[in-house]
């Protein structure tokens, strides 16, 4: 039976560079297609209308991004095929959707920054964050790349816990660069290198810039539409979660160690 199938996907950015496709080198996109031919769900790209929902930079991972496509395979043995055909992405919700779905097009995006806490003042951290909430021109915290950079933020939450702050945006939409030049704004401020007026100002429209914060602490919580997925727990994703875990815990126990010098004797 035909249908168009939406799955969400989680994958650690650090492994690949990027989320679109690249000649000769690891892309989620090149992986999802990999793997969805190999299990013969697709035939190709353009027949099966092949969709992602967010494009994310090398080193950014994802923990709710959503791919589509049309298929006839078995929707009960759907992930579970691919998550023993793909290595480095973890396929764990699925939902059947219209023929005119577009993954594109959703109602909300929730990125997240983990932000070290070290020696930032909260307070203009706080402060600095709330500036962005709203409808701005993002013109200085952005590559428009010709597209209308006026945008609304809905909320921004800031939580501090184990040692960071955890800085939670909310939109139906971003602009390239977008996040990791605001959080950059946020930082500078917090440092108390940047006057939080100098931000102010760019929101204005004035020529200012902050830089561009690295990727790897940049995380696509979900994408959010205006259905649920069934998630599912299948065996080889089961089994890939519980080596990331080991992997984890291993280079936890490593970090510590050397922190604390235990292994070293007089």
């Amino acid at each position: 039976m035909h249908w168009r199938a939406a799955v969400k996907i989680a994958y650690d950015g650090r492994k690949f560079m990027g989320s679109q496709r690249q000649p000769d080198l690891p892309t989620v996109e090149s992986e999802v297609i990999s793997a969805l031919t190999q299990i013969g769900a697709i035939s190709t790209i353009d027949e099966s209308r092949f969709g992602f929902a967010s494009r994310t930079d090398k080193g950014v991972s994802a923990l709710g991004n959503v791919v589509a496509f049309d298929t006839e395979f078995r929707r009960e043995c759907l992930l579970q095929a691919l998550n023993a055909a793909s290595e480095n992405i973890y396929y764990y919700a699925v939902a059947e959707v219209p023929d005119t779905f577009y993954p594109r097009y959703a109602k909300e995006r929730w990125y997240r920054y983990v932000l070290p806490e070290r020696n930032k003042d909260e307070e203009l951290l706080r402060a600095c964050a709330s500036l962005f909430e709203g409808t701005h021109d993002f013109t200085r915290f952005c590559r428009p790349d010709g597209k209308d950079a006026v945008k609304t933020i809905k909320r921004i939450d800031v939580e501090h816990r184990n040692g960071a702050y955890i800085i939670d945006i909310h939109s139906r939409e971003f602009l390239r660069n977008m996040i990791r030049r605001m959080v950059a704004a946020i930082d500078d401020v917090s440092l108390r290198h940047t006057d939080i007026e100098d931000v102010k100002k760019a929101l204005e429209g004035e020529d200012k810039t902050f830089g561009l914060a690295p990727p790897e602490p940049l995380i696509l919580m979900d994408v959010i539409y205006d259905f649920e997925f069934q998630k599912e727990n299948p065996e080889p994703l089961v089994k890939k979660l519980n080596v990331c875990r080991d992997d984890v815990l291993c280079r936890m126990e490593f970090l510590d160690s050397l922190l604390n010098r235990e292994h070293i004797t007089k």
